[in-house]
């Protein structure tokens, strides 16, 4: 009986070092390898161009010696008959939802001036898994969230090269998803030079624990499937509080929706109180950001490149 019990403490032991070890695995420091991804630009793909109403889109693909390929589109005013095709203007790179990627850059409409980038997320999965679909998209999902810093900064060489960008005006905007992300890049990367978090929000599993409340609307169930999701997602090392800090002493602008679905005000609150000054949060009227709420997407632009540009009545100067 003796041995029995020694065999069921041994594998419990055996068990609680293996769950140890794999939570320390899973809530790694991120660093070391967004250091050992963040590359060289090696070969820039064009895959086509589109004028309409005065803007040319240019959709391509980066690939960088460390093995990433990002898709990235930008979007930039047509030069006039008289004016120089060089003419440094300012950069926007916007990190968007998920789904919209390097598409989000088309929700911006005019760009009044301005150079706009929107980059694709280097997820290699199925975008609508659903359920427990979404089990099997895990490896996946983690090796993009780890990928999507290294590749604003490769997009960043990229840009910063372009004779039209000019490179003491770099605007990071991340939009709801992308809030995270373009917070860790400008934490990292001092050639932004102001951080634009649209619709975002700290504490990640405050915020999946909101995105579950549909599919499991009894919040005991929903606790533990929300914080194990967080731990997968390496929500506490991605959590965009632990790194905003950082950005100062660099500009920060919140722009929040009082109506937001998807954002708990807590989150928000959490966020702007752990940035550094100088900072402002904004509060806009109405719901969280969507393709089909063109109000709400125009009016956090208006807001936007008012405060960009005050002096300048919200077009950038050249």
């Amino acid at each position: 009986m003796r041995r029995i019990w020694r065999w069921i403490a041994g594998s419990i032991a055996v068990a609680l070092i293996g769950a140890a070890a794999m939570l320390a695995w899973l809530l790694r420091d991120p660093v070391p390898y967004f250091e050992a991804r963040r590359g060289q630009v090696t070969a820039i793909e064009e895959e086509s161009t589109t004028d309409s109403a005065g803007t040319r889109e240019i959709h391509l693909r980066l690939t960088s010696n460390t093995g990433q390929r990002i898709a990235l589109a930008i979007r930039r005013p047509i030069p006039a008959a008289t004016e120089r095709d060089s003419t440094r203007r300012p950069l926007f790179l916007i990190l968007g939802g998920h789904e919209r990627g390097r598409g989000a850059g088309a929700l911006i409409g005019d760009t009044r001036g301005a150079v706009f980038a929107s980059l694709e997320y280097p997820f290699e999965g199925n975008h609508r898994a659903k359920g427990l679909e979404i089990v099997a998209q895990v490896p996946l999902i983690r090796r993009a969230l780890y990928d999507t810093p290294p590749a604003v900064h490769l997009a960043l060489d990229y840009l910063l090269a372009r004779a039209d960008v000019d490179s003491t005006r770099v605007e990071l905007v991340g939009a709801s998803f992308g809030a995270p992300f373009a917070t860790i890049a400008a934490a990292r990367d001092p050639r932004v030079t102001r951080l634009w978090l649209a619709h975002g929000g700290g504490d990640t599993h405050a915020m999946i624990d909101r995105g579950l409340e549909k599919e499991i609307p009894n919040r005991w169930l929903r606790a533990p499937v929300s914080h194990l999701a967080n731990v997968l997602a390496s929500g506490p090392r991605f959590t965009p509080e632990r790194w905003i800090a950082q950005v100062a002493p660099r500009p920060v602008v919140m722009l929040n929706a009082e109506a937001d679905e998807k954002i708990p005000r807590r989150s928000v609150e959490i966020l702007y109180a752990a940035a550094l000054a100088p900072k402002e949060l904004v509060w806009l009227p109405g719901n969280h950001m969507q393709g089909n709420r063109p109000d709400v997407l125009r009016q956090l632009v208006d807001a936007m490149m008012v405060r960009a540009y005050p002096s300048s009545a919200a077009t950038p100067p050249d």
